[in-house]
């Protein structure tokens, strides 16, 4: 992400739920269990069958050199289906993350931000049925089993007498220089850790490890929700029981980005912040005018051209303003912003357009003192 990016409203499932594959990456690659193989000898088909069973997950996935894990639970029905997530990534563009998914309701904790949002997705099942599938060790030593009949990996399986010690189960690559270590525990058959490596000529390298824990541990129902553990000091976004943002109808994309941060500035003029609340990725009224409350906009100037932003969002804009507002020392002033809006936030609204970002420093250093205004105001 570009610096001239950073201060926009958190990026909801990775640019809200149309980056969700910010997200997805951040994941995979932390797992990246999903290309396993593995043996036919003795441990690997009681590690199979060993895991038929599990309804209830707790994985941690330790990337090298990174000072926490990402941390996921996930709840299935006896069908394999993934009902329930709840997950936590301590390190992403938008700092620390806690989501809560299901069919129902998906939160959003930015922790780094002080930012809660509440929404209803269906692009996130598809991606939690994948990550369940790639966590679930049952599936992952079917996966090993199919790779070596194939041919396309080696397999040791190292067992110790007496099942005192973890068995190991070694997948090496013959295509790729990678392998992967799978610990099993000698009293459940079940896989305990999955550390991967990187070969560099004869040197392995570990770059991620996951822990499997809690196998079928019953995760509180509470437990995929957040909103009860909130501070005080956080705001809340919601787009699951208002309708956001500005609808494009026949405007076209440019026009839209333009209508929409003209209704935002509007809307300021006219002191309506639940308004302002629902252009502004559908922050709660009182929120709105908490954040919005000490900025006086007398007047628009002027509004675009809206720049087009591919490399943020397929469809998003930073739209350049130019505004008189009333400053803390109650002088008229210039202020500039470049203000970020895209659509497709609200799902089951894809044509309507939001505000995510390009507000903040109206305080100070975006506010630009209009030295002929003011010389005008004191004769």
């Amino acid at each position: 992400m570009s610096t001239q990016l950073k201060h926009r409203w958190p990026v909801a499932l990775g640019a809200t739920v149309g980056a969700a594959a910010v997200i997805v990456v951040c994941i995979v690659i932390a797992m990246s269990v999903l290309h396993m193989s593995a043996p036919k000898a003795f441990g690997v088909e009681q590690v199979v069958e060993a895991h038929n069973s599990v309804r209830f997950l707790h994985v941690k996935t330790f990337e090298t050199g990174e000072a926490e894990p990402n941390e996921f639970w996930i709840q299935s029905n006896d069908q394999g289906q993934v009902e329930k997530a709840r997950y936590y990534l301590p390190k992403t563009e938008d700092g620390a993350k806690l989501i809560t998914w299901t069919p129902q309701r998906t939160e959003l904790w930015f922790k780094s931000k002080r930012r809660f949002l509440i929404l209803q997705t269906k692009r996130i099942a598809p991606w939690m049925q994948s990550l369940l599938d790639q966590s679930q060790p049952q599936l992952v030593m079917k996966e090993v089993l199919a790779e070596q009949k194939a041919g396309k990996v080696n397999v040791d399986v190292q067992t110790l007498p007496g099942k005192q010690e973890p068995g190991v189960i070694v997948v090496t690559y013959k295509d790729a220089p990678n392998k992967e270590v799978y610990r099993i525990d000698p009293k459940t058959d079940l896989i305990s850790r999955i550390e991967y490596y990187r070969i560099e000529g004869t040197k392995e390298v570990l770059e991620s490890r996951s822990e499997f824990s809690d196998y079928n541990v019953p995760i509180p129902e509470k437990f995929f929700s957040i909103r009860g553990e909130l501070p005080k000091d956080v705001r809340i976004a919601d787009q699951l029981n208002q309708l956001i943002g500005v609808a494009q109808e026949n405007m076209t994309d440019e026009q839209a980005a333009a209508e929409t941060v003209r209704q935002l500035f509007q809307a300021l003029v006219d002191k309506d912040y639940k308004k302002v609340g629902l252009i502004w990725c559908g922050e709660i009224e009182e929120y709105a005018k908490e954040e919005f409350g000490g900025l006086n906009v007398a007047k628009i100037i002027s509004i675009g051209p809206p720049v087009p932003q591919p490399d943020w969002d397929a469809h998003g804009f930073k739209v350049p303003c130019e505004l008189e507002v009333v400053n803390h020392d109650r002088q008229k002033a210039i202020w500039k912003p470049d203000v970020y809006v895209r659509p497709g936030d609200d799902e089951a609204h894809p044509d309507r357009w939001n505000i995510t970002g390009g507000l903040q420093g109206w305080e100070t250093a975006q506010i630009v003192p209009d030295n002929a205004t003011t010389q005008s105001m004191e004769k």
